[in-house]
């Protein structure tokens, strides 16, 4: 138990369930979900639809879904992953012969179709209980009468705001001046988007006026979206991959997700004594940190697309691990850097495919 005389937090205790989000919005709706019926995926879909009311700056019904879940009785994890692909019509050479080593990420190059709206539906239709209709309730009720701006939101919105251009700046801005905290942020055309998709299922959002508002808003920013590229969205369910860091076992997406890096990233910390080590202590930050640099270089080197993903199993090799927490000397830098480096790329192999593009090719 934690000395109530400092400040902190107690733990939260719960029989039938717990939720945790970034605003205490979402969370509530979430936690009150299966009060009215619902179950454990229908409070996740209402929570993260009030997020984007709550935080318009962090996620959106434009954004992508990956989502781990068991079935009730069960101990199997499922994945779902609705990340946008790239327009059909997108083109690398293109970008290449302008100059661009990536995707500029705030350019209309950088927007890939939205896949969150499809997994969240599928997930609905597949393994909620409530309907849609009743689980996006309490999101437009709030994006219709507004939510107040929280502490942290406005901390993020300057920020934030500064890519905001074209209809953007109308929507999520006063006169181009940011929100502050405790302003009402209103959201009416997201409720009415919503609306159509609590009715209409995903055809709400992926054809019809919504479809052609957002397309209209992306030819004039010179995007190569079509109508046909939002019919074709498409979640899929995908086997999760997973590894054991002192008998706890660590299950996330596979490629296109990231999850693979947390995964090699434990496996490498797993060779040093880090529980013996002061948690704010310089040795632990200092193997931490150097972690974390092989493990993203790894991500870099591996993790691309589904299909394009060649070698996922060397990268979550124990063997893989062992060799890369060889090259973290605990009493100082990572020896000799340049020397380091090149053992590590030595390890890692180079792979052809690299997710630096950040798109999902068909």
């Amino acid at each position: 138990m934690r000395d109530l005389h400092l400040p902190g937090r107690s733990p939260v205790l719960a029989e039938n369930g717990l939720c945790a989000t970034s605003h205490p919005l979402a969370a509530k709706v979430a936690v009150d979900t299966p009060e009215r019926g619902g179950n454990a995926v229908d409070a996740a879909i209402a929570g993260v639809m009030m997020l984007n009311v709550c935080e318009p700056h962090m996620t959106g019904l434009g954004g992508d879904c990956f989502a781990l879940f068991s079935a009730p009785g069960g101990d199997e994890v499922f994945a779902l992953n609705g990340s946008g692909r790239a327009p059909a019509a997108a083109s690398a050479a293109d970008l290449r012969a302008r100059g661009h080593h990536t995707v500029p990420m705030d350019s209309v190059e950088a927007v890939t179709m939205p896949g969150a709206v499809d997994a969240l539906c599928r997930l609905s239709a597949d393994h909620g209980r409530l309907g849609l209709d009743a689980v996006l309730a309490p999101a437009i009720r709030y994006a219709e009468a507004g939510v107040p701006v929280a502490p942290r939101v406005a901390f993020d919105w300057p920020e934030a705001g500064k890519v905001l251009q074209g209809h953007g700046l109308r929507h999520f801005t006063r006169s181009g001046r940011p929100l502050k905290a405790g302003d009402i942020f209103r959201a009416p055309g997201q409720a009415e988007v919503l609306r159509r998709i609590a009715r209409q299922g995903r055809d709400g959002f992926y054809s019809g006026e919504v479809a052609e508002d957002m397309l209209a808003a992306l030819h004039e920013m010179g995007g190569v979206h079509t109508a046909e590229d939002f019919a074709a969205v498409a979640c899929d369910y995908a086997d999760p991959v997973s590894g054991d860091y002192g008998g706890v076992e660590l299950v996330e997406h596979p490629p296109n997700g990231q999850g693979a890096t947390a995964i090699l990233l434990l496996g490498i910390l797993g060779h040093f004594d880090i529980a013996g080590m002061a948690p704010w202590g310089a040795e632990r930050v200092h193997i931490e940190a150097e972690a974390a640099k092989l493990a993203y270089d790894a991500r870099n080197r591996f993790i691309a697309d589904p299909d394009r993903t060649a070698r996922l199993g060397h990268m979550l090799a124990p063997e893989t691990a062992a060799r890369l927490a060889a090259l973290i000397d605990p009493k100082g830098r990572c020896r000799r850097r340049r020397r380091s480096r090149r053992r590590c790329i030595a390890i890692l192999s180079t792979s052809p495919w690299s997710t630096s593009t950040g798109w999902r090719y068909r």
